[in-house]
């Protein structure tokens, strides 16, 4: 089959979110299976407007909401291009800006899927609303959002999304939805091991939590700080690791100083991909201190592939991928706080900092284990993949 992405950014784009990993990781398995794959994307940099990554025909344009119309014929452009090697068998949208245009250049026949990540417009929202964008702009550009977000969802055969909790969601937010399929994101467990872990990536005596989030409103990390302060009162030695940026990192160092635990936090700022294994699986505990539309959580399953136990909040999709684990007879404390409950989360983080390396080592391994046996694997997450364009195909013939 040639398949069609549509993309608004993808792996290893250093600004790639969890929907371009999803979208690269998919995507170069099903080219090691045969397919051909091909990628409309957001063009960020001097990133080259056409190139081949892992085997994928990568298409770049260069976004713009102002220069809609200019950017949708750039997008039609290279879905001509993409038609010109081959016609397309199906078309995987993965984010709304890039599905506008290739929708409006692929038959009508050619079966669609869109795969909803997170909410285009409500994320927007939430930033708009803590500060991150200029309110006279906010009102138009969530209208388009939520606009181009709805015409996608109805323009397309099936959806597709990584939890119950986008399914719940996105039966709320639209009106009309076509069949719904839920299929989870992965980790590469090749990539993301135990044996990852280095003495030196922590130098400090421990515990050693640790939390690699964009430092942004919805993610929680002032509610950890905040817990955080507590934990330290229980274990001196106690240390915080902090990776990722944001518009809150400035205001993030402050409370850490205002907290008193300045030299217990260490912000990292943006942890490089090839990085991240080491990070992971280096650290004791890793923490997902969400407050709101967790739509899945990659992170979260690369950190528990590493071995390292997660504790989150019950916010979105987090306890989906927790809960089955929770009750492990090898995971000797609970997983799960409530969101925004500094006093529930430092509680926990400290009954995790008291165990012993033997338990903690126990616990890891289970982690591990629940990763392969639930399907949370990149491998397992393609299988579904395919078979739902492979469906799609064979009823559009």
């Amino acid at each position: 089959m040639h398949l069609l992405a549509a993309t608004n950014n993808l792996f290893p784009d250093p600004e790639a979110t969890g929907s371009g990993r999803y979208s690269y990781e998919v995507g170069r398995r099903l080219v090691d299976r045969g397919h051909r794959v091909s990628v409309v994307t957001r063009r960020r940099g001097d990133a080259p407007r056409r190139e081949t990554v892992a085997g994928m025909d990568v298409y770049r344009y260069g976004a713009s909401i102002p220069r809609l119309p200019a950017t949708l014929r750039e997008i039609r452009r290279h879905v001509e291009a993409v038609e010109a090697e081959a016609p397309v068998d199906a078309v995987g949208f993965h984010g709304a800006l890039s599905s506008l245009g290739v929708d409006r250049a692929v038959s009508p026949a050619v079966p669609r899927t869109y795969t909803v990540h997170g909410l285009w417009g409500v994320e927007y929202d939430i930033r708009a609303s803590g500060g991150a964008l200029a309110a006279p702009w906010h009102r138009l550009n969530r209208w388009l959002r939520h606009r181009v977000e709805a015409r996608t969802v109805s323009h397309s055969d099936r959806v597709v999304v990584l939890s119950e909790y986008m399914r719940d969601r996105v039966d709320r937010h639209h009106d009309a939805t076509p069949p719904c399929t839920v299929i989870p994101g992965g980790a590469d467990t090749a990539r993301f091991a135990p044996s990852a872990a280095t003495a030196d990536r922590f130098p400090t005596a421990g515990p050693n939590f640790l939390t690699v989030r964009r430092l942004t409103p919805r993610m929680g990390i002032e509610t950890l700080l905040d817990a955080f302060a507590a934990v330290v009162e229980d274990a001196p030695d106690a240390h915080l690791y902090v990776g990722g940026d944001g518009h809150l990192r400035e205001s993030l160092v402050a409370r850490a100083e205002r907290l008193g635990v300045a030299s217990s936090v260490t912000f990292l700022g943006y942890v490089p991909e090839d990085d991240l294994p080491a990070t992971y699986a280096s650290a004791d505990v890793f923490v997902l201190p969400t407050l709101e539309l967790e739509g899945f959580g990659l992170a979260t399953l690369e950190a528990l592939a590493a071995g390292t136990p997660v504790v989150g909040t019950r916010a979105g999709a987090t306890p989906e991928i927790l809960g089955d684990l929770d009750g492990d007879p090898a995971i000797p404390e609970s997983l799960l706080v409530p969101p925004g409950d500094a006093d529930a989360l430092a509680t926990r983080l400290s009954a995790w900092g008291r165990l012993s390396p033997a338990e903690r080592a126990a616990a890891g391994d289970a982690c591990r284990a629940y990763v392969e046996r639930a399907g949370y694997t990149w491998e397992a997450v393609t299988d579904r993949v395919a078979a739902l364009f492979e469906r799609l195909a064979a009823d559009e013939t």
